[in-house]
């Protein structure tokens, strides 16, 4: 069909490929045979495929294989959503770990100093305030005139006058021991929202207050 010239190593066909005569496949390196069977008007060159293709081919079979032990049939490593759970406690346990050090590190001086003199940390505490606050103690904090909850503006502080005392007071919620306001009880809202909103939702507190706590400005 496409066979133009004979020589002693085989046939150049029209293309000018010399092929070898009379084969399927091709069984040596350099090697080129034209195959018989026709599709539509178009035969097959057929060549050995080179060492280095093969080794490939032969080495990612036997990867695959060995992959699919190791991971689905015996779980020696774990799955992706094992690793991404994995990656998600990491980096949430960092977060924990730093809170953990911020607030080890907080005190009367660094609540008022510090936290209530950055602006990026009282616009938080604000905006905590504003989600889980106002409802009782009111947005002007005066507790619609102490209806709802303790004012936070009659420069009162029950449960203690320091910047801690009020950290605390938050964190923890009203001591067991005491009967509240008006049968009213604060919440413990570390456990809700976390210490490290609890010190922002203080830091915004203590700097509406700034007469109460001048003593321990720096």
């Amino acid at each position: 069909m496409n066979k133009e010239n004979n020589n002693e190593s085989g046939v150049t066909d029209k293309y000018g490929v010399k092929t070898t005569p009379g084969k399927e496949f091709a069984e040596k390196k350099g090697e080129v045979v034209l195959r018989e069977h026709v599709f539509d008007g178009i035969q097959e060159y057929d060549q050995k495929m080179p060492n280095w293709w093969l080794t490939i081919l032969w080495l990612s079979i036997a990867f695959f294989f060995v992959y699919y032990l190791v991971y689905y049939s015996f779980g020696l490593l774990p799955t992706s959503t094992e690793s991404m759970d994995a990656r998600v406690e990491a980096i949430a346990q960092q977060r924990v770990d730093a809170v953990k050090r911020t607030l080890d590190s907080l005190d009367d001086s660094i609540l008022v100093n510090q936290w209530g003199s950055d602006t990026t940390i009282l616009a938080k505490g604000q905006e905590v305030y504003n989600q889980h606050c106002v409802a009782c103690h009111a947005p002007d904090m005066n507790s619609n005139n102490g209806l709802t909850a303790r004012p936070l503006t009659d420069g009162v502080w029950h449960y203690g006058d320091k910047p801690m005392d009020v950290f605390n007071i938050i964190l923890t919620g009203t001591p067991k021991d005491s009967e509240g306001y008006k049968m009213m009880r604060m919440e413990k809202w570390g456990e809700k929202i976390g210490p490290e909103k609890v010190a922002q939702v203080t830091a915004y507190i203590l700097s509406k207050n700034p007469d109460d706590f001048a003593k321990f400005k720096k």
